[in-house]
């Protein structure tokens, strides 16, 4: 099922409640032959994804002209023959604590990808190249999240019979992998082929706001602080991308070379902002993930790390559970790791507060997550800023199977087969949200997006206003722990 557009919405979506799961058989065909598409030469009766990617660009109101003829190409005039188009999907990680197929309620199934690579394929006119890049987790294997999401599988394909000019970029500078000891030690990796740009917002970062404090900015991916310390006062390594004046980012040229971007996210709530969708997605164009703020440390008014000091008995039993959870990894127990992963989650062997930004209260993350919107969709290929977008940038948000509760990767996954998409990245998520049961108003990732600021990430300038009117489903999201009322 899906509700008509009007032209003066600024995104759309689809549903169809008997898509309960993505299609398995790689290379995801089409279930019939489309006229637009002449050069897709198989099918896959059994694919009931692909049709709803389509019937999203018809929703769009893409190439209204050429509608139900062989003419019809929804990026016409969004992607020039000869183009470099960047795929961004969500692809954080390679596994769930529940196991088996819950991995892909936290990332982006390749099924969804294929019709956007066909409609890619048909608008570059037999010329230029795409892209499917993503930055997962430092931990995440790239090899597994491509098997798990039949990716590679169907980008080997593609490329082998159709001649499709298809490639893979794992945009991590380095990984860490585990040793012996259960410790995580670095990799280096080749990342992105192109490097990496540091871009500096300076004064007019989201973060600008709070230069007048003694901020001391944290992310768990900074090794060189404990984590568990809630009293942690000492310069972390994000400070020294975060300070007065000076708010710097690490990003992959190969975005910044691309000529258009197709955010491809997840429908999941999120621990520390609320949700995470497309705004939140483009996080992994980042190259040093150490550079983005997560939270504050301490808690208000000076931090946002928890909303008061947790007990010293909770503090004892996280180091406890960190020294049993290395212990099973010298022994690699992986089943009894994820038994008590789901003991820790349900507040059986460590009672659970609120920590490392992970509530309602953290007013660091959307500043983070904004600001790299504002890069991904402004800053050119040399990493200047401009005062005008410098590539389009169009939102899809897979719902087919997505994740709530304590997400984004220890959620619980939840069925509601639906898409959504728009050119207006704010108000795709914010249709998203409310579609999720979620009052928008409380994210502040899609309040602030809205805001008047240089470099504007939504065309309607007003987010209430580029809500569209129309029937939405109820999905019924659960939010994490930290962002119940």
């Amino acid at each position: 099922m899906s509700a008509p557009l009007s032209k003066k919405n600024a995104a759309a979506f689809v549903q169809n409640l008997e898509v309960k799961d993505y299609c398995r058989d790689a290379p995801f065909d089409p279930p019939q032959r489309y006229p637009e598409l002449p050069f897709v030469k198989r099918v896959n009766p059994g694919n009931s994804v692909y049709p709803m990617i389509r019937e999203l660009w018809l929703e769009m109101g893409l190439d209204l002209e050429n509608i139900g003829t062989p003419a019809w190409n929804p990026f016409r005039g969004i992607i020039r023959p000869g183009a470099k188009v960047l795929i961004k999907p969500n692809l954080v990680t390679h596994h769930h604590y529940l196991g088996g197929d819950a991995v892909l309620s936290s990332i982006v199934h390749g099924s969804v990808l294929r019709p956007i690579v066909d409609y890619a394929f048909l608008a570059l006119e037999g010329e230029g190249i795409i892209l499917i890049a993503d930055n997962p987790l430092e931990s995440a294997d790239f090899d597994e999240i491509l098997r798990r999401t039949g990716i590679g599988a169907m980008v080997d394909r593609l490329r082998d019979d159709d001649c499709r000019p298809l490639k893979l970029l794992d945009l991590r500078p380095k990984a860490f992998r585990e040793n012996a000891k259960g410790d995580y030690v670095e990799h280096p990796l080749a990342g992105d082929p192109l490097g990496y740009e540091i871009i500096d917002l300076g004064t007019e970062s989201c973060f600008a706001g709070l230069d007048d404090r003694d901020n001391v900015y944290c992310t768990l991916y900074d090794k060189t602080i404990d984590h568990l310390d809630p009293f942690t006062t000492g310069k972390s390594k994000t400070d020294e991308f975060h300070h007065k004046g000076v708010h710097r980012y690490v990003v992959s040229k190969s975005v910044l070379d691309a000529d258009v971007v197709i955010n491809v996210a997840k429908l999941k709530t999120h621990c520390k902002a609320g949700v995470t969708l497309g705004l939140k997605n483009a996080i992994g164009i980042i190259g040093n993930k150490i550079c983005m703020p997560h939270h504050r440390g301490g808690p208000p008014p000076e931090g946002d790390a928890f909303p008061h000091y947790p007990r010293a008995s909770y503090v004892k039993g996280r180091r406890a559970y960190r020294k049993l959870r290395q212990t099973i990894q010298i022994h690699r127990f992986p089943g009894v790791r994820n038994l008590i992963s789901w003991l820790r989650k349900n507040e059986i062997l460590v009672a659970r507060e609120i920590e490392h930004g992970n509530w309602q209260g953290n007013d660091t993350l959307w500043r983070t997550i904004l600001d790299v919107n504002r890069i991904w969709r402004y800053a050119d290929r040399d990493g200047r800023m401009s005062d005008t977008p410098q590539r389009p940038n169009l939102t899809i948000i897979d719902g087919i199977i997505g994740q709530h509760g304590d997400a984004p990767m220890s959620g619980t996954p939840i069925v509601s087969s639906i898409v959504f998409g728009g050119f207006d990245g704010p108000a795709t998520d914010a249709l998203a949200v409310k579609a999720m049961g979620i009052d928008y108003r409380l994210v502040k990732t899609v309040v602030q997006a809205g805001e008047a600021r240089r470099w504007p990430l939504s065309a309607e300038g007003s987010l209430g206003l580029s809500l569209p009117d129309r029937p939405l489903p109820s999905l019924g999201f659960r939010t994490p722990k930290g962002w119940s009322s």
